[in-house]
């Protein structure tokens, strides 16, 4: 029986079964993907002033990505824990509906680069 560890916010806006739930997603997510999913998530911080999923799915398919994961609704955590951990973007207040046809039209947190020069 493994033990998972994490983090409850208790004072954002997620209840905690979320934020269990994308804790546990990120947690069991496969190591190559989440390396994999980093380095497009810096690749559009360095690009873009603010960003959202698409554009980080939209950056691992023009790389023909190469490794996958369990459960594709991950990217939303790890893009929460890179935040937090490389610091490569904040988040912001606004969302905005998803383009991509397999999201239909969901809505998704807009990010800040830090580190776009």
């Amino acid at each position: 029986m493994s033990t998972q560890q994490f983090q409850i916010d208790f004072e954002r806006r997620l209840p905690v079964s979320a934020q269990i739930g994308m804790a546990v997603c990120d947690a069991n997510a496969d190591e190559r993907w989440k390396r994999e999913v980093d380095a497009a998530i810096r690749q559009v911080a360095l690009t873009h002033s603010t960003f959202t999923a698409d554009e980080v799915v939209a950056e691992l398919e023009r790389n023909n990505f190469h490794f996958t994961t369990h459960n594709g609704s991950a990217l939303g955590p790890r893009l929460k824990e890179v935040s937090k951990t490389l610091g490569y973007m904040k988040a912001t207040d606004q969302v905005k509906r998803s383009t991509r046809p397999a999201s239909k039209g969901n809505f998704l947190r807009v990010w800040e680069s830090k580190i776009r020069g």
